[in-house]
């Protein structure tokens, strides 16, 4: 089975399948950085396995993964889930919980060791549940076996300029293939890329460019007007019955793609996702949604602002924000207001995500 996968690359975020049908993906690639080199990113990849129609350990269907392939991710019959990691170790998120309580189901057995990248640096969940991570070299199939994360199959990616991956989603059906999800994702030089089997690169669109203002009354710095957006950990799309809706953290910098001197505060975006199929480096970019700030009526005492949120994952009107600082904010998707929901220093958030069937709110 051939397939292609998108990523989204860094000046320079996909797999050998078997089988009889080609499957796409889509990646986030971002170069290494202050903010976001090495074990600390925040975005995503994917990965082809070898075990066409296999099933996950736990969770997910035989045969029902992406290409006929099983995965371990779950079932989408119960609620939602919502998905974090660090570097090395994988949650499940309860949206249904005032305090958006992260429990964890296991380390990545492919994370950490020797011989092994120090961080998966995103997942990304289709919308059979199925789960798929990028690191800063490889793309992996993932199940969930007990109290381990499984590596199904791991892919190196041909990174000939030292792209390194930090943010991952799908693009649902009919984006970019019209019979099958692809992985997405999007880089810090504001780049989206697509990689084939052999992890050859090519660019399907950019982030924009830094407005004068967010449109909500936060105005960004004169050096940074103009300037693409960089982004700042993460993306996320939802297939929204057909009508694909997308999300990135970005945030604003003087000479991106170079992460230095950058807006503390991140701000959300809304992306084009169609248009992933119709440019190489044209803007992509659908609105500025608003910068990341606390609304009015949060009772958060520990700051104005929000940033590093180098996992998104969207539900309804919300967009849940995992933060490297350790806090999960919620965000409103119309206007970027926050607040802060927990906060755990233990947990140092390194990507996040939500199956592409998870029902939103799209912002007016």
């Amino acid at each position: 089975m051939t397939y292609r996968l998108l990523v989204a690359s860094f000046r320079s975020r996909c797999a050998l399948l078997a089988g009889a049908a080609s499957v796409c993906l889509i990646a986030c690639a971002a170069n290494s950085g202050p903010a976001n080199s090495g074990v600390g990113g925040g975005a995503s990849g994917g990965s082809g396995g070898t075990d066409a129609g296999s099933g996950g350990a736990s969770g997910g269907t035989a045969g029902s993964g992406v290409g006929g392939l099983g995965g371990g991710g779950g079932s989408t019959s119960g609620p939602t889930l919502l998905y974090a990691h660090t570097n090395t170790r994988l949650f499940k998120v309860d949206p249904a919980s005032p305090t958006l309580a992260a429990t964890p189901v296991g380390d990545f057995d492919c994370i950490g060791g020797t011989n092994q990248d120090t961080s998966m640096t995103d997942l990304a969940v289709d919308g059979k549940g199925n789960l798929w991570g990028v690191s800063q070299t490889a793309f992996y199939e993932l199940s969930i076996q007990g109290s381990s994360v499984h590596c199904v199959s791991a892919t190196p990616l041909n990174n000939p300029n030292g792209v390194k991956f930090y943010a991952l989603t799908f693009a649902p059906k009919g984006v970019l293939d019209a019979n099958k999800e692809v992985l997405v994702a999007g880089n810090s030089a504001g780049e989206l890329w697509e990689i084939d089997s052999a992890g050859n690169l090519s660019q399907h669109g950019t982030f924009g460019n830094v407005p004068a203002n967010d449109g909500h009354g936060h105005s960004y710095d004169s050096k940074n007007v103009g300037q693409p957006w960089e982004l700042s950990g993460d993306i996320v799309f939802l297939e929204n019955g057909g009508n694909p809706v997308g999300f990135a953290t970005v945030r604003d910098c003087p000479s991106p793609p170079y992460s230095s001197n950058c807006d503390t505060a991140d701000t959300l975006i809304e992306i084009n996702v169609p248009k992933l199929g119709q440019t190489t480096t044209g803007s992509v970019l659908q609105s500025v949604r608003g910068q990341i700030v606390k609304r009015a009526g949060c009772n958060d005492t520990s700051g104005t602002s929000y940033g590093k949120m180098y996992g998104i994952a969207a539900l309804g009107s919300k967009v849940y924000g995992f933060s490297h600082d350790g806090a999960i904010v919620d965000i409103d998707n119309t206007d970027g207001g926050a607040c802060l929901v927990s906060f755990d220093a233990a947990n140092l958030w390194s990507g996040a995500g939500v199956t592409t069937a998870a029902k939103v709110v799209v912002p007016q």
